[in-house]
Parts: C-alpha cells; sequence; structure tokens
C-alpha cells in the first residue's frame, strides 16, 4: 500500500495485520489485530465500525501531518488506496469465512470527548460509500478541526512528551456561576476577539481559592469550543516543555488556550523567565492561535523572602533590579482579574442556585446547615457551597 500524505498507514501495526488477514487468511495476523483493536477500544467515540473509526483516527490524528487542503490531488490519490484497500471491504464476512467473531463486539461503550461536533463529522466519513465522497468528508473535516491529535478534544492536557485528550472535561457553564458578572464580561470579550482573529491578551486570574477562577475559565471553554477553542492544561513543572508545546500546535487551524493553574514560583525557580519570554511573544515560540490563561492565590506570582527585602538576595548586585523583574512577570499578562471572597449572602445565593438547578428548594434549615458547613470547612466561597450541596444530595 503506496501512501503519500497517511504513510504512517504503512507503519500501524493493526492496520498491516489486516491487510495481511485480507491477503492470506491468517489467523495470526487476525488475533493480532483483534488484540491491538482491543487496546484501542477503551478510546473508542463512535459505535460504528471500530476498523473504520481506527483506520480515518489513525490517519487524522496523526501530529505533523502537512496541508491536506492544499495537497488535493495527493489527498485524492491517497484516498482512493485507502478506500480499496481497507475501508471498502466487507471484514465481517472475511472473518466469519474463517470462523472467526466480528472486531465489532470488542467494545460497544464509547467516551464522552466533550466534543459532540467532531463526533458528528467521524460518523459523516465513517458512513461514507464511496472515496469521492470520503474525501470531500474528509477535506471539509480538516477545514473545520484541523488534523492532529489534539483535534478529538475540548480539553487536552501536557504530559511531559505529548498531549493526552480529557475524556469527560468539566461541563460548568457561565450560568453555573453566581456573581462575578464583571469577570465573565472580561474573559467571554477577550475570547471572542481571539477566536475572530482580532487583537486578543494574555489573562491572569488571582484571588483566593475556590472563588471561580478556574471554573470561569473552563465555562470559557464550553462556551467557544464548538468555534474552534481547545484548552490545554499545563502543569507548572512543565513550564520548560513551552517551547515544544508551541511547535505542537503551532501551525494547526485551531485556537488554544494554554490553561496553566495555581501558578506561583520560589525565589530560585528560574522557568518564570521562559514564561515571561512566552508572554512577551519571544524567540518564535509561539504561533498566533495560542494564549496563555493562568490562575493563581497571589498576586506576586514569585514569592519574595524576607533576606530579599532586606538587600541580601545573593548573586544579584543589583538588587531593586532583581525584585522589579521578579514582581513584573504578573504585568506581562495583558488582563488581570481579581476574583474576591464572597459574603455571606452570596455564599447563600450560590448554594440557592445550585439547589435550584437541582430541583431542591432553599430552606431555612438548609440555608443553616449551609452556614455551619461554611464554619466548620473552608470560609465563603463557591468551592465551599459546591461541597455543601453535593453533601445535601448524597443524603436524599
Amino acid at each position: 500500500m503506496n501512501l503519500f500524505i497517511f504513510d504512517n498507514l504503512t507503519r500501524d501495526s493493526i492496520i498491516q495485520s489486516l491487510l495481511t488477514f485480507r491477503e492470506t487468511g491468517s489467523q495470526e495476523a487476525y488475533y493480532t489485530a483483534a488484540r491491538g483493536l482491543i487496546s484501542y477500544a477503551s478510546h473508542r467515540i463512535t459505535k460504528q465500525s471500530i476498523i473504520r473509526e481506527y483506520v480515518l483516527r489513525t490517519m487524522l490524528e496523526q501530529d505533523g501531518l502537512p496541508d491536506i487542503v492544499h495537497l488535493r490531488d495527493f489527498l485524492r490519490q491517497d484516498i482512493k488506496t485507502i478506500y480499496t484497500e481497507l475501508l471498502d471491504i466487507d471484514w465481517d464476512a472475511l472473518f466469519h469465512r474463517q470462523g472467526l467473531v466480528s472486531l465489532d463486539n470488542i467494545c460497544t461503550q464509547t467516551l464522552h470527548t466533550g466534543l459532540k461536533s467532531y463526533v458528528l463529522s467521524l460518523q459523516s466519513m465513517i458512513e461514507c460509500q464511496s472515496n469521492e465522497a470520503l474525501g470531500g468528508a474528509i477535506l471539509a473535516h480538516a477545514e473545520s478541526f484541523g488534523t492532529g491529535k489534539a483535534t478529538a478534544y475540548a480539553a487536552l492536557e501536557w504530559d511531559g512528551s505529548g498531549l493526552i485528550g480529557i475524556n469527560r472535561p468539566d461541563p460548568i457553564q457561565f450560568e453555573d456561576l453566581t456573581g462575578l458578572q464583571h469577570q465573565k464580561k472580561v474573559l467571554i470579550a477577550n475570547t471572542e476577539s481571539f477566536l475572530c482573529g482580532q487583537s486578543a491578551n494574555d489573562v491572569l486570574l488571582t484571588g483566593s481559592s475556590g472563588t471561580g477562577k478556574s471554573s470561569c475559565v473552563k465555562a470559557c471553554l464550553n462556551m467557544f469550543k464548538d468555534r474552534g477553542l481547545r484548552l490545554i492544561e499545563l502543569k507548572k513543572s512543565y513550564l520548560n516543555d513551552l517551547p515544544q508545546l508551541f511547535t505542537t500546535i503551532k501551525n494547526n487551524i485551531l485556537k488554544y488556550i494554554i490553561f496553566i493553574d495555581d501558578l506561583s514560583f520560589e525565589p530560585d525557580d528560574m522557568s518564570y523567565k521562559l514564561l515571561k519570554s512566552a508572554l512577551d511573544g519571544q524567540a518564535e515560540m509561539r504561533g498566533s492561535n495560542v494564549l496563555i490563561y493562568a490562575t493563581s492565590n497571589r498576586r506576586s506570582l514569585i514569592k519574595e523572602t524576607w533576606s530579599e527585602r532586606e538587600g541580601y538576595l545573593s548573586d544579584e548586585v543589583h538588587r531593586n533590579e532583581g525584585l522589579s523583574e521578579r514582581k513584573s512577570l504578573a504585568s506581562r499578562f495583558g488582563i488581570n482579574l481579581s476574583f474576591l471572597t464572597p459574603t455571606q449572602n452570596e455564599y447563600l445565593q450560590i448554594v440557592e442556585n445550585m439547589l435550584m438547578s437541582r430541583g431542591i428548594e432553599m430552606t431555612e434549615e438548609i440555608r443553616s446547615k449551609a452556614l455551619t458547613w461554611e464554619i466548620n470547612y473552608n470560609g465563603f466561597s463557591g468551592r465551599t457551597a459546591k461541597q455543601f450541596v453535593a453533601s445535601i444530595l448524597s443524603n436524599q
């Protein structure tokens, strides 16, 4: 099988085993393919032909593909070959002829990727009955979603070597968040500008734990994911991987928010300099399809010791310049949003809204319990309210 764009199929063990089985009827090849598809089945996102789904996702979810939209002649030839040799095959008939079971029975449970539009696009490709129809469907898919591992998921995380899809991202919506009208308005407007190709800023969200910072970012994803927005969660321990991450997503048609939660630095942690360069847009690390949203419980992202304040910071002759450099990191974010601890009335309103969304009326007894819960646990916050409501639901 000679391919130009999708030559990764020629190196895939499952696909090669299927081709060997088709040509020779080898049961060893069948079982090799079956074992591979059993492993893949835990990532299945449709209930249609598992072989077709696997082939199409292996084609389109490989990183580093050329721009297939501008390689239509090569694409057409590849699709004709793939359709003829892999997709337009009655695999069940071939299996039954050898007394073997259908591979579609391996797993019928499917994952929820948080991206229904992607699943629908994949289903339409699986259902294509000609190579011409499939070519058109693949072009439409690439124009909407791009290609690469990141395309199938609304939310992803960086694991130090690559992107991993988050199977069940937080479904929170802005309407689930009580108050925070200014913060929501600014975040929505900035993200809207970003998606429209207009000027947009990196955002730093600061405030006490549980005040809704992370929830606002995740609600932003859920509001815009069907317009090509993706969220990549990046742990602070992987900040040194930023150049590699930027390279992975730089030329994709999709728009990405790199989300760094609970950001702060120890005085001797120099990784802040790499983040500072990224925020400044230096070193050609960053494409126009990337923003950085970060949350922090601290206004000063870099901790300051007493010795630094008193002028004993080692290896820095110009103490004031050193402290100024550390304090300037937060200013590199174009937008700074503050999240205040809710008042008692605001806390109770959050509880009431959460209960109402679940069909439960706020009574004086529940109100009293909510206040007792706050005293015994984490103080007034959206997170405390959520935990209290969870306790109410668990006791029903």
